[in-house]
């Protein structure tokens, strides 16, 4: 009897009561088959539920990642934005040095460089991302110091203006005529006549016959009168080194001797002289050496009287 297992089944309504018997070895087996798979499905279960969890989480870290990346993606575009407008702002310091007779920073100087490694060099083991940021932030770093120069070069330029208003006042720095645009620049270019290779002294605006031409600083005018292949010329001494030229002018509203001042007119653009068309030719002259005009002028509403 011990061999066996009794189980006493009452039926519904006290119908009487059944006797089930099962064998030991039977009942131990089937209970332990139970078990097995009771364990089994538990552990299926919480490993599904793991899995549907882990996978939850996969998909939101690969969204994060993706709005990280957008992210990112858009702060490198403003990262190199900002590094376009320093590359303007240091050409508009370097202008601003010239007024105040200060030597321009020159490009080494403006990458205000430090040393140290790559880091591809230092550690092998950097990721993609590692790099990037790694870049970003040499980058941003860059953008600091340079905001630091710059702001450090206007200090100085500020200092010296404003303790010499004569020499802001006696130095080129506004455009020679209002419209018109710039059809050659300053140094090599091909001669329109010959169409060889030839030094251009200055620069040149298209413009139509009778624009108003506008001396850039204050002056005496030392020419005013037709000069060979430059036509109708007007030339004017600014006292401080600085000698400005306008030619192939149509007329002349000043005279030789004649005092002038920042910003007024005194002839109009023409087409005399060896030329091709209307237009004016400018020359800055600084201790008989040429200079490029386009150094000596500053945009409008940055120069201040």
């Amino acid at each position: 009897m011990d061999r066996y297992l009794t189980f006493l089944y009452i039926r519904r309504g006290n119908a009487g009561v059944k006797n089930i018997r099962i064998h030991r070895t039977l009942a131990i087996t089937f209970a332990a088959v139970f078990v097995t798979l009771l364990f089994t499905a538990t552990l299926m279960i919480v490993k599904y539920s793991g899995y549907v969890r882990d996978a939850r989480r996969v998909a939101e870290l690969e969204g994060e990642n993706q709005k990280l990346a957008t992210r990112i993606e858009g702060f490198q575009t403003e990262v190199e934005d900002l590094k376009k407008r320093m590359e303007v702002n240091f050409e508009l310091q370097n202008r601003s040095r010239v007024l105040a007779s200060l030597e321009p920073i020159t490009p080494d100087v403006w990458q205000v460089g430090i040393g140290g490694p790559e880091p591809s060099l230092s550690d092998p083991n950097l990721l993609n991302a590692d790099l990037l940021f790694s870049g970003l932030e040499n980058d941003l770093d860059r953008l600091v110091r340079q905001t630091e120069l710059e702001l450090q070069g206007y200090e100085e330029i500020i200092a010296i203006l404003e303790n010499d208003k004569k020499i802001r006042d006696t130095t080129p720095s506004i455009r020679p005529l209002k419209g018109g645009f710039l059809s050659s620049r300053f140094g090599r270019r091909m001669d329109p006549f010959t169409g060889r290779l030839a030094y251009h002294e200055g620069v040149d605006y298209r413009a139509r016959t009778g624009t108003p031409v506008i001396c850039t600083a204050d002056g005496v005018v030392t020419m005013a009168k037709k000069k060979g292949s430059f036509g109708l010329m007007i030339e004017v001494n600014h006292g401080n080194g600085f000698k400005t030229r306008f030619a192939h002018l149509s007329k002349m509203l000043i005279k030789r001797g004649k005092r002038v001042k920042r910003g007024e007119i005194i002839g109009l653009v023409g087409n005399t002289g060896r030329s091709t068309g209307s237009h004016l030719h400018y020359e800055v002259i600084f201790r008989k050496n040429r200079r490029d005009p386009l150094q000596y002028i500053i945009p409008s509403g940055i120069y201040y009287d």
